[in-house]
């Protein structure tokens, strides 16, 4: 696994990635965001909202371990090996959204994200 210098070499990444990923939606008119092609095992609204869930749930276990609360992974109602139930959990949860909402949406997680990243000390986010 890659390891990061600091904060900014991390962030730099994601943002690189993040811009990349997401430019992928702007060329896809909202009448396609449920549009299922055969080269890709997901329509544009479930990829987003697949995105859109995991980024959550990241944001859910920082919260919950600032606040005490014993962090419970993947999820509060999912286990490991239910990882099929809780990628239809996202769709139903998220995919109904415009893919503009999605985008917006998974642009203030990544945006949160960053701010997590910021307010932790080197030595919580690089090391073991």
């Amino acid at each position: 696994m890659r390891t990061y210098e600091n904060k900014d070499e991390l962030k730099n990444e994601i943002n690189k990635s993040f811009a990349k990923y997401i430019s992928e939606f702007d060329i896809i008119p909202e009448s396609l965001k449920d549009k299922r092609v055969e080269e890709v095992d997901r329509t544009p609204a479930e990829n987003l909202a697949y995105q859109v869930g995991w980024t959550t749930l990241v944001l859910k276990w920082e919260s919950d371990e600032r606040n005490g609360l014993h962090v419970k992974t993947p999820s509060d109602d999912f286990k490991w090996n239910q990882l099929g139930e809780l990628y239809k959990w996202f769709t139903d949860t998220y995919a109904y959204l415009s893919l503009q909402e999605l985008k917006d949406m998974l642009k203030e997680n990544i945006n949160s994200i960053y701010e997590m990243i910021d307010s932790l000390s080197d030595e919580e986010l690089f090391e073991p």
